[in-house]
């Protein structure tokens, strides 16, 4: 099982895919509050580039949506920890192709989710990256990728809920 001094630092797609159908619509709130209680015992962050590709993502919707609206209430918590350029420019030179080149407007989360996860490393933080990105292009590797390249461990977010048991609850559908 994980320990205190674990940290969890979760990519945009893993928030969105809470409400995007792995949980059931009953328990969705439920979800963001256990993902909440955890932000409260800094035990999960997300870099600042996070709350703007959830923004941006809102932008294409029609409302207010819980996964945009979870990180505007733990902002401030979630994204406690600063880590400078250098930390930027070590996944740019060592993972290599994570930003899309088809890809504009708001930055893209990857770098600065890996960045971030790099930092606490540094900071003797034990560190798993959760994100649903997995799928490599020739122009671009999936966040996952680029987790193995830097040795940084990475869960899907269905795996994260589970082995912390915040969901599935024992008599809960999966």
């Amino acid at each position: 099982m994980f320990k205190l001094g674990d940290i969890w630092v979760i990519d945009t797609s893993s928030i969105i895919e809470v409400r995007g159908g792995l949980v059931p619509r009953q328990n969705m709130q439920g979800v963001y509050d256990a993902l909440t209680s955890m932000v409260i015992r800094g035990q999960l962050v997300f870099p600042p580039a996070v709350l703007n590709e959830l923004e941006a993502w809102e932008r294409s919707r029609s409302g207010p949506d819980p996964p945009l609206r979870w990180a505007r209430e733990n902002q401030e918590r979630a994204t406690r920890f600063k880590h400078g350029i250098d930390y930027w420019k070590k996944v740019m030179t060592e993972a290599g192709e994570v930003i899309d080149p088809d890809k504009s407007g708001a930055d893209e989360a990857d770098p600065h989710v890996l960045a971030l996860a790099l930092y606490l490393v540094d900071e003797r933080y034990t560190v798993t990256v959760v994100t649903e990105d997995r799928k490599d292009r020739p122009d671009k590797i999936s966040l996952n990728s680029a987790c193995g390249i830097l040795r940084l461990p990475c869960l899907p977010v269905r795996i994260f809920l589970r082995r912390l048991g915040i969901w599935p609850k024992s008599g809960e559908a999966t």
